[in-house]
């Protein structure tokens, strides 16, 4: 009879728990799906200002364009972030780590790894600048043909 009880009892467990461990309940899409039936992104990603103007959205996208133009955008803004005037010395990379097309554009995730520091000619009447990092950081981009979408994601392998 005791072995009767411990199979009700976790039989009662089972059920009482089903759904409490991150399965997915039945009839929900999967991660992946989730991303591609995702609506499509809305607005625009904030620009920072400096010498760098921000890319010219491509005409046309597909995985190509895409990629070019978040890499552009990423670097160029990472870019002005880290500008601190003339002297500035900079040390910059950044990738584009995957491009996934969607139904109404595409997903792109890029990965910035930077500094910056401010080193005047001797004899010049600038002063030295502090050294700014820009740890590595990754984000997905949702590019549709009207709107434009960042976000931040886990961060990937710094670039070298």
């Amino acid at each position: 009879m005791p072995s009767t009880i411990a199979r009700i009892a976790v039989l009662c467990f089972v059920v009482l728990t089903a759904g409490c461990f991150g399965a997915p309940s039945p009839g929900s899409p999967a991660p992946e799906e989730a991303a591609t039936t995702a609506p499509p992104p809305t607005g625009t990603v904030e620009f920072r200002d400096g010498p760098k103007d921000p890319p010219d959205r491509p005409a046309t996208l597909n995985e190509s364009s895409v990629r070019e133009f978040v890499f552009e955008y990423q670097y160029r803004s990472v870019y002005n972030g880290l500008w601190q005037g003339e002297h500035t010395e900079m040390t910059l990379g950044c990738r584009v780590d995957n491009v996934t097309e969607r139904s109404w554009g595409y997903d792109a995730v890029v990965t910035c790894t930077g500094s910056s520091t401010t080193d005047p000619p001797a004899g010049s009447t600038a002063t030295e600048g502090p050294i700014f990092d820009y740890f590595t950081q990754s984000y997905r981009y949702s590019v549709s043909a009207d709107a434009l979408a960042r976000e931040s994601v886990e961060n990937r392998d710094s670039v070298s």
